[in-house]
Order: structure tokens, then C-alpha cells, then sequence
């Protein structure tokens, strides 16, 4: 089974592009910046468009990610797409796959989703707020 290695690289909570960052729900946005006030940061975020009618924005992050202390400092509040990590939903094929950037994946290789159950279940509550039918 999954479990985030300590100590690892956290290359999932560093970014070194904008495309590489996280796409968050606009409901997710308010709980964020609650969290970033909290620690005197400023996030950014630009529109990324609508799936389904629900609307999507980048969450612009250069480099670490503000709530990344060694370990995510808001792990019970972080938004889905962070939340299913190491599994990766591809918006635009709605193919789900493994991130290759992950420590776990490239020591362990891929695995069945079963291997992911709280990523599995974040997956799920992604999937059902973006309204996809399989």
C-alpha cells in the first residue's frame, strides 16, 4: 500500500512550472487563502476554465508549496487534486495515471488503484464534484 515516504524529495509539493501546479475547485480557493492568512502568505490563482460547468483555477506556486514545512502543514484542508497524489486525472482524455515524479512510484513502480485507497476515495469525490460518467 501507498504511504508518502518522509523524507522523500517532495517533488509533489514543488513546482517548477506553472503547468505543473495544482488546478483547484473555485470552492477550495476561500479555504486556502483562510489557511494563507493564517501564515501571513499570498496565494495566486488564474482561471483555468470550466469542466461541467464547475469552475477550475490554477493555483499559481513558484518553487515550494507555502504550506510545505517538511510535511504539508494542511493536510486536512489541502484540495482534491493535491489530495490524490500520486494519482494524476488528465481533464483533457480523463485518463488517471501514476506521477512519475513521486519517490513511491519510482522505488515501487505502478500499481493497481488499490494500492491507493485515501487517493482512491479523493478521486472519487473529485470525479462526482466534476460531474464525469464513467
Amino acid at each position: 500500500m501507498f504511504s508518502c515516504p518522509i523524507g522523500c524529495p517532495s517533488d509533489c509539493c514543488r513546482f517548477d512550472s506553472p503547468e505543473d501546479a495544482p488546478v483547484v475547485l473555485e470552492e477550495e480557493i476561500p479555504v486556502l487563502q483562510r489557511e494563507a492568512e493564517k501564515i501571513g502568505v499570498k496565494l495566486n490563482f488564474v482561471p483555468y476554465g470550466e469542466y461541467n460547468g464547475v469552475k477550475l483555477h490554477r493555483w499559481v506556486i513558484e518553487g515550494w508549496c507555502p504550506f510545505y514545512r517538511g510535511k504539508c502543514t494542511i493536510h486536512e484542508k489541502k484540495p482534491l487534486s493535491c489530495r490524490i497524489y500520486p494519482l494524476v486525472l488528465n481533464l483533457k482524455t480523463g485518463e488517471i495515471y501514476l506521477s512519475d515524479r513521486c519517490l513511491w512510484v519510482k522505488i515501487n513502480g505502478p500499481k493497481p488503484l488499490d494500492h491507493f485507497p485515501s487517493e482512491k476515495a479523493a478521486l472519487k469525490k473529485l470525479v462526482v464534484k466534476l460531474k464525469i460518467h464513467g
